[in-house]
């Protein structure tokens, strides 16, 4: 091979290996971009960053922003600018008499207009304070608003990512179960050819392990969708893969003293404490808050309303002859003396209002107080099945083991072999599922009670 021939080998091999490592380097990044490792406080942290729902409660907290600065800006002088022009039916005056010594006025049937207009409300019966608390109001509730749906996104988003964990375990132990059924087969198998067996023994091994199979595919679907749903709380799209990162069997040393709290003669004040707490508790009060300032603002329509205002403008008539300045200055009053009982169903509507927002708060702390005691139940119910369940694991891991020796052994029989595995199966399905019982529990406790560690 002569020089020129080398040269192109070497660099078709090497252009070939850029390639390849171009495939792979790219390859990776899809497969970086596709499957996202989480914590379970980056799941969190990313979801508050950027959930639809957050975005949409921090809008309205921006628009109920605005509104209390539209409200507040009315009680300060307001000018305006206008301009107008008129075609009468028949002249009239241009402008006003001034004087003997001048000239009689000009009369026109074009009027031309133009100038400023000043008004400061000096009184409304207390409309325009009472707006100004209401609009103070309606910031407090969007505000507690966002704070619930923080709460309850959190909330979410622990649940669901300790169900791909809690789904995670389950796959694992169906993936181990299968195994040691696959093990079995195919020593049933063996002994079925040495004539040690009968078929039947290898039949119902095959319909046990079809049985798994089906379990652990829909195991693994449901994890999938549970990975799904978890993007749609982190404001990512369902294609992108998530996995886990984290143990249901984290210390619950947190839950158990904040239920340890609610305990005793002093827990019941605390549990109020902590209720009231809560944002929608919170946003609840601010709503009956916000019916009282609109009832006191009802009643107020009775009251007169009592305004400064002030004029300058120029008027002239046809071909802007006799054009002159005019201003005015003054006190308004009105006051309503008669409307059919507009007022008197408005401020009865108000009330209606008060009395609903009331009782919706009430509704509501009953609720909360419901939920405590749920949560706190469930948490204890989730201890005591951990602490049950991972006994009987021990034990019926250990009686499959017994039974599959004897089996192999051929003084045990298929059935108890299975019947072993079976409760060894559901032994580990209860303590995985009080595992995550329990973290359910715990979340929903700390939702209750508005809880945060400091």
């Amino acid at each position: 091979m002569d020089k020129t021939g080398f040269i192109r080998l070497v660099s078709l091999r090497l252009l070939t290996l850029v390639l390849i490592a171009g495939l792979v380097f790219v390859s990776g990044l899809k497969t970086a971009r596709a499957a996202k490792v989480l914590t379970l406080a980056e799941a969190v942290q990313t979801a508050l960053a950027n959930s639809p729902q957050i975005k949409e409660n921090q809008a309205v907290v921006r628009g109920a922003v605005s509104g209390r600065k539209a409200v507040r800006a009315s009680l300060f002088p307001q000018v305006n600018g206008y301009t107008k022009y008129d075609r009468l039916s028949a002249p009239v005056s241009v402008v006003p008499i001034q004087g003997l010594h001048l000239p009689p006025p000009l009369f026109s049937r074009d009027q031309y207009q133009a100038g400023i207009s000043f008004r400061l409300p000096l009184y409304e019966g207390g409309r325009l304070r009472g707006g100004m608390r209401a609009a103070a109001k309606d910031e407090g509730i969007a505000r507690a608003g966002l704070a619930d749906s923080r709460e309850a996104l959190i909330a979410a988003v622990t649940d669901t990512y300790n169900s791909i964990l809690y789904l995670k375990l389950l796959l694992a132990a169906k993936q181990k179960i299968l195994a040691a059924i696959e093990e079995a087969r195919n020593e049933a198998a063996l002994r079925l050819k040495l004539g040690r067996t009968a078929p039947l023994d290898l039949m119902e091994i095959d319909t046990q392990a079809a049985s798994e199979r089906l379990e652990l595919v829909r195991v693994r679907e449901t994890l999938k969708r549970a990975g799904q749903q978890l993007c749609l709380l982190l404001g990512w799209s369902p294609a992108t893969g998530i996995k886990a990162r984290g143990s249901l069997e984290r210390n619950g040393q947190e839950a158990a003293d904040l239920a340890a709290s609610l305990a005793g003669p002093s827990g019941r004040g605390r549990l109020k404490e902590f209720i009231g707490k809560r944002p929608d508790i919170i946003q609840a009060g601010k709503v009956v808050e916000r019916a009282d300032e609109s009832l006191r603002i009802t009643k107020g329509l009775r009251l007169p309303d009592v305004d400064l205002v002030g004029d300058y403008g120029r008027h002239a008539g046809a071909g802007l002859d006799g054009e002159e300045g005019r201003w005015s200055a003054g006190i308004h009053l009105s006051v309503n003396i008669f409307n059919s009982g507009l007022i008197a169903a408005k401020v009865a509507k108000a009330k209606a209002k008060r009395d609903a927002a009331a009782a919706a708060l009430k509704r509501l702390t009953l609720k909360a107080e419901s939920q405590v005691y749920a949560a706190l139940s469930s948490l204890r119910e989730a201890n005591t099945r951990i602490s049950l369940a991972a006994e009987a694991r021990r034990t019926a891991g250990e009686a499959y083991r017994i039974e599959a020796l004897r089996y192999r052994k051929g003084s045990g029989t298929v059935t108890d072999m299975l019947k072993a595995q079976a409760v060894w199966w559901l032994a580990r399905a209860q303590y995985i599922r009080a595992l995550f019982d329990r973290q359910q529990a715990a979340t929903a406790l700390r939702l209750a009670t508005a809880y945060h560690p400091s």
